[in-house]
């Protein structure tokens, strides 16, 4: 479907007008459509598992509201797409909002929990191409918090609980169905492991090879610090060998598993919305979105992800034990509420916790520590030839930064060396 400018807006061909009457008609909205707008989102390197366009559905009654929504596409870059392809990254997502999802709130109900499954985006279409969802910036308001500065107790309140009423639901709907097995007979897709397949190692393993070489800079640029060099050989003595760590550390043996769940897969700062009180800025919703990588595995991947790509590292350390407290307490009530309680003790997920830690540990030397955060949002993805060139750009910027923040590199340094003397001493794999 093809895109044509005018006046500075994009206004759409008659296919795409054609397929989204088709959309708004699927949904029960029977009003004549006049026009289809559509707008680039903007988002480049932040959103670069897909295209991302603004669409606003104007129709003929003037007294009917136009109706925003976000859409989710492939690209015309040709390597971009076949990663999406060969990640099953559309078909999962479709999968997950198009059919788990209305499956999961007729389960809820029967239980007498309706309206329990609230944090995620209303989803008009989705198909192995394209997903449209509700606009939640314009219809509701949310926002995306700011990465850089990561998530504050507050934050972090709201989102562990959205994350343990997805454990939760999730688990308590596979052991309805009988488990694993029968579930994902008939959802096929949200058990399928992007990280293993060519396309996601040829993106992530320089990824990783990055994130030790900018922060190892880093380290040694710093003069003022003292004992960098054990941190050092630590990250050094993972070069070539860090994505394979990760791999290792989602593989599982389901009988030493004390609790398996459909994890999101990629939870953090980027793919989480929040709602405030506009008079008092106070956050009052939450929303989980892009649940392109779900898998089946255990809790401890999506805790470890979040805690250590997303969260104020204060609160994180000062907190751990009061969030992991509310998760295990909203995901055993949840879980109780849909008839299928979990037998599990704070003791047990801390465990849990420690034993899958250094995965989100690895996201974060790649996206969240040092500048990464700050220039991954300069990388245009769609342009790309190579996925490897992901990792090269993203390597340039860093460096730039780096030289031209000496003050902030300094300071990463120091934020480096606690997430590393943190993590070692938490990990028990």
């Amino acid at each position: 479907m093809s895109h044509t400018p005018k006046n500075g807006v994009l206004e759409t061909s008659d296919e795409v007008t054609l397929k989204y009457k088709e959309i708004v008609k699927a949904n029960g909205i029977n009003d004549e459509v006049s026009e289809v707008l559509i707008n680039s989102s903007g988002l480049q390197g932040e959103g670069f598992a897909s295209q991302a366009n603004y669409v606003t559905i104007n129709f003929k009654n003037p007294n009917v509201k136009p109706l925003n929504l976000f859409v989710k596409s492939h690209t015309a870059n040709s390597t971009h797409s076949e990663m999406l392809t060969d990640a099953k990254l559309f078909e999962k997502e479709s999968m997950f909002f198009m059919e788990y999802v209305p499956a999961a709130k007729e389960f809820c109900k029967s239980k007498g929990c309706e309206g329990l499954v609230d944090m995620y985006p209303k989803c008009y279409y989705g198909d192995d191409d394209m997903i449209v969802f509700e606009n939640l910036v314009v219809e509701k308001g949310y926002v995306l918090l700011d990465k850089v500065e990561q998530q504050d107790l507050d934050a972090v309140r709201m989102a562990i609980a959205t994350l343990a009423k997805h454990h939760a639901i999730s688990y308590a709907f596979i052991q309805e169905m009988g488990g694993p097995q029968n579930f994902f007979k008939r959802f096929p897709n949200l058990n399928f492991e992007a990280f293993n397949q060519p396309t996601a190692r040829a993106m992530m393993d320089p990824m990783c090879e990055n994130g030790i070489n900018t922060n190892v800079k880093m380290l040694e640029k710093n003069k003022n610090i003292n004992g960098k060099e054990e941190t050092i050989d630590f990250l050094n003595s993972f070069r070539g060998k860090a994505y394979d760590h990760m791999l290792d550390i989602i593989k599982y043996n389901p009988e030493e598993e004390k609790l398996l769940v459909l994890g999101h897969g990629d939870y953090w700062n980027n793919n989480m919305m929040f709602l405030k009180n506009k008079e008092t800025n106070q956050i009052i919703g939450h929303m989980a979105i892009d649940l392109q990588v779900t898998r089946y595995n255990s809790p401890g991947l999506d805790l470890g992800y979040y805690l250590y790509t997303s969260v104020k590292p204060e609160v994180r350390r000062g907190h751990l034990h009061e969030v992991l407290g509310r998760y295990v307490d909203i995901l055993k009530q949840t879980a109780t509420k849909l008839g299928h309680p979990i037998d599990i003790s704070f003791e047990d997920l801390y465990i849990i916790f420690r034993k899958k830690i250094m995965f989100g540990f690895w996201m974060a030397i790649c996206i969240a520590t040092g500048p990464a955060y700050s220039v991954i949002k300069d990388i245009d993805i769609t342009k790309l030839t190579d996925l490897k060139d992901f990792a090269v750009q993203l390597d340039i910027l860093v460096q730039k930064w780096i030289e031209t923040n000496p003050k902030e590199a300094d300071e990463g340094a120091q934020v480096l060396m606690d997430l590393v003397k943190e993590c070692r001493e938490l990990s028990i794999e």
